[in-house]
């Protein structure tokens, strides 16, 4: 168990993503939350053991793929706020992770690359367009993490790089063509060889997008799951319930002006999710997650096939 880490999906996922990142960024042009109501961080990635690190030494493959329809863009009522809107992203992150030999303080060193791949298709107030490429690049040059038999606990911090294509004028972007800074901190629980639980959260500090002049509000994001060994004659399967919840908590600005009451996102979801474990460290996992409680930003569902292997 100790070695099995971050199973992907995601981020998801996971990234998206993953980590993720993979939701559907610069779907709408006009300001609408977070730009688009998207974010860089994948919401709802990191469900499965988010803070198990590989073992000193060691590095892991672990990816993220995830398929986000979405019928609708929320503001603060149940009907979309964008007349036939219609939005599907496909996205997959591929990250590298890797723990160095010694430790500090007691802590394993840990660093991770993620590359996360969009592709988009939008319909909306009868028009449409599509956008495929790359996103972003997450690097996190450093995670410390402690480990116990029951209990891992990990602290790190990130910054997503943009890469892709994007253009003011265009209706579907690949990237969000902005910079983030990203703290992350985890924590799983393994009191017992058949049940365990885990949180991750994340703070994603935005920077203004050039191409607009528009600055989306900062999110915090909190990714949990909860996993279950139903039958002991099958220990490599895993039941559980997973999900997040995702706060804008500072106003989107444009021209440096508030963008209309703030537009903060808001949103959670809620689903289960299966794991199935190879010899360790190999593992594969499918997750469901249905968005619930939506404000400025799309509503829908994602549904994430993570994997992890040994490098």
């Amino acid at each position: 168990m100790k070695q099995i880490l971050k199973t992907s999906v995601a981020l998801t996922l996971c990234l998206t993503t993953l980590c993720l990142g993979l939701a559907c960024p610069g779907l709408i042009p006009a300001a609408q939350a977070t730009e688009g109501g998207q974010t860089n961080w994948a919401s709802g990635v990191q469900t499965i053991y988010p803070a198990l690190t590989p073992p000193q030494g060691q590095t892991f493959w672990q990816d993220y793929f995830v398929v986000n329809p979405n019928g609708a863009y929320s503001s603060t009522g149940k009907k979309s706020a964008v007349p036939g809107f219609r939005a599907t992203a496909i996205a997959n992150a591929a990250r590298i992770f890797h723990s160095w030999n010694g430790q500090f303080l007691g802590a394993t060193l840990s660093s991770s690359a993620i590359m996360a791949v969009n592709s988009l298709t939008l319909r909306a107030g009868g028009q449409g367009g599509t956008a495929f490429g790359a996103n972003w690049l997450y690097v996190a040059p450093l995670y410390l993490s402690w480990h116990t038999p029951t209990v891992h606990v990990y602290l790190g911090e990130g910054a997503f790089l943009p890469i892709g294509a994007f253009s003011k004028t265009d209706l579907v972007n690949e990237s969000t063509h902005v910079f983030a800074f990203n703290q992350e901190a985890a924590l799983t629980w393994m009191p017992t060889k058949r049940f365990d639980v885990s949180a991750e959260g994340e703070l994603q500090i935005n920077s203004k997008n050039g191409a607009t002049d528009y600055k989306s509000g900062n999110v915090i994001n909190i990714d949990f799951g909860a996993n279950y060994m139903i039958a002991p004659a099958l220990p490599q399967l895993r039941l559980g319930l997973n999900g997040f919840v995702t706060s804008q908590f500072t106003n989107d600005v444009q021209n440096g002006h508030r963008v209309g009451d703030g537009n903060r996102l808001s949103k959670f979801a809620l689903g289960p999710q299966l794991i199935w474990f190879f010899k360790p460290p190999y593992a594969v996992a499918l997750k469901w997650q249905h968005e619930m409680g939506v404000q400025n930003s799309t509503r829908g569902d994602r549904y994430w096939l993570q994997f992890q292997i040994p490098l």
